[in-house]
């Protein structure tokens, strides 16, 4: 009789009860596992106090891993490594979990329910990752004989997310997402996103400010990443030709709707994709977001396997007290310090 047979059958004999408990445990099971056979590293490891390879096992932590004794300097310590994943309090079948939940951008609360964790411990979960993962973006540099395609879009200021704690406070009257503007057309209140894709296929999204792009802000966000040499092909903006100019870059103004910007023309309307599975993302966010999104695009491939190898590979850079009460960019528009 086959493994899996077996298992069927004594699912069967089960109440609703011990199956659900049955196959929450194999679940886990299957995601440490999974997480093992993805990260196998060597189990040959030394003291992290004396540096000795002549270790014993002793014992097991409270969570079932398990712990090893040095036999010269006689310390006991566990096998965990310097990562997000292995420094975490959670397990590593939840961290799992909520990867696949990452991979497929699910909303918070659903990543929630489906882990069984707080929705704060989901959202700090959730950054932890993106901090981890902006460190595998391909870097954009264009220089001499390389294509580029640039453009800009320009998404709604938001400040989406729960105000009553901190000092933050709303400058303009809340409204519904979705709704009307207060200006007409391409305004202050719209944030640009400087865009580009060069013919390797590595992509850049950076913020760069309020409203119609400037040749000093299209200057600061190509400033080493188009460089001498380079071909630009862009639409009609007006701050092209001498940011391009000053970058030493060649330009070649082409028409908004011509097929030979067709590949940033895509890389819009996939952001576009992405950002509405969120309904709203906050604009103090929006660059992390971003961030994920040429991720998704750098590691369409293999995006689960990438995933858990990247966060195992180094330890997670910043703590919890640099994601709370982050203040919005560009508030000086509304007489508030950023």
């Amino acid at each position: 009789m086959r493994l899996t047979d077996a298992v069927r059958r004594q699912l069967r004999g089960m109440n609703p009860v011990e199956r659900e408990n049955a196959v929450r445990e194999l679940r886990e099971v299957l995601y440490e596992d999974a997480y093992e056979t993805i990260t196998a590293h060597d189990d040959d490891f030394a003291c992290p106090r004396c540096g000795s390879i002549a270790v014993v096992r002793k014992g097991h932590n409270p969570n079932g891993s398990q712990r090893w004794q040095c036999k010269d300097c006689k310390r006991t310590f566990s096998n965990t490594r310097d990562t997000l994943i292995g420094r975490s309090k959670l397990p590593v079948a939840k961290w799992m979990m909520y990867v696949e939940c990452f991979v497929d951008c699910l909303p918070l609360r659903e990543c929630s329910v489906r882990c069984k964790v707080s929705l704060r411990t989901a959202w700090l979960m959730r950054r932890r990752l993106l901090k981890c993962l902006e460190r595998y973006l391909p870097k954009f540099a264009a220089g001499a004989g390389t294509s580029v395609q640039l453009d800009e879009t320009y998404l709604r200021e938001s400040f989406k997310g729960n105000h009553t704690k901190g000092k933050f406070r709303l400058p303009r009257p809340a409204r519904h997402r979705g709704g009307s503007l207060h200006k007409r057309g391409l305004s202050k209140e719209q944030i640009c996103v400087m865009t580009g894709v060069a013919d390797s296929d590595t992509a850049f999204a950076v913020l760069s400010g309020r409203g119609v792009i400037s040749k000093p802000r299209a200057i600061e966000a190509l400033g080493g990443r188009v460089g001498r040499g380079a071909h630009v092909m862009a639409d009609e903006a007006a701050a092209y030709p001498g940011a391009m100019e000053t970058l030493g870059a060649v330009f070649e103004r082409v028409d908004a709707k011509s097929h030979r910007i067709n590949r940033i023309n895509a890389l819009h309307s996939n952001l576009d994709g992405f950002l509405a599975g969120f309904k709203g993302v906050s604009t103090k966010h929006l660059q992390s977001y971003l961030t994920w999104f040429l991720w998704r695009r750098s590691f369409r491939d293999d995006r689960s396997d990438s995933i858990v190898r990247q966060v195992d590979a180094q330890p997670c850079p910043g703590v919890t007290r640099d994601w709370n009460h982050v203040m919005p960019p560009y508030m000086e528009y509304w007489g508030m310090a950023a």
